[in-house]
């Protein structure tokens, strides 16, 4: 790949998004910023316990009140400078989406929305924050997972499983489609 790329990930809570985008972004070589790195960073500079009513508040919060300068901050917080190849992860509402589109730019944003079964995605979830079936029902009807469930899915350049291979057999179909791409 000759030119810088933004790679952004979304999708549900659970479906791998922070593991796929770190891999991606070591075997690239690239810069990796995340949403919910920064979000947690806020809380514990609030005093607040990371739990995942509290990111989501914090979150909502951020992004409702001023969402260019929630993206600039994230940018920044990873170190991201302009015209640097990067990968983004935890994109939540096509209002950041859009917003990111316009701070790389020039360089490009491919927009991947992961999914996974659900029975995965509580399978991951339990055994990473210890969240069961209930509380995974509460989480998902959160307002910050409202476009995450209904609108980015259908902005997505890519949409894949996290069912359908090894994380590194997903990532390396990422990077062919990167290669593809004019």
């Amino acid at each position: 790949m000759n030119r810088p790329i933004a790679v952004a990930f979304g999708g549900r809570l659970g479906t791998g998004k922070s593991s796929i985008s770190t891999a991606l972004a070591e075997d690239m070589g690239w810069k990796r910023v995340s949403f919910g790195d920064f979000v947690r960073s806020i809380a514990r500079i609030r005093g607040m316990e990371p739990s995942r009513q509290v990111l989501q508040d914090i979150g909502g919060e951020l992004e409702s009140e001023d969402p260019i300068a929630f993206c600039r901050n994230v940018l920044k917080a990873g170190g991201w400078n302009p015209g640097e190849a990067v990968v983004v992860d935890g994109i939540r509402h096509a209002r950041v989406l859009n917003i990111l589109r316009e701070l790389v730019a020039p360089v490009p944003l491919f927009f991947v929305f992961l999914d996974a079964e659900y029975q995965s995605r509580e399978q991951r979830l339990y055994q990473r924050d210890s969240i069961d079936a209930e509380s995974l029902a509460v989480a998902e009807s959160h307002s910050t997972e409202h476009d995450v469930i209904s609108v980015l899915p259908d902005l997505a350049d890519l949409r894949l499983s996290n069912d359908d291979g090894s994380e590194a057999e997903l990532v390396q179909h990422i990077e062919n489609q990167l290669r593809v791409r004019p």
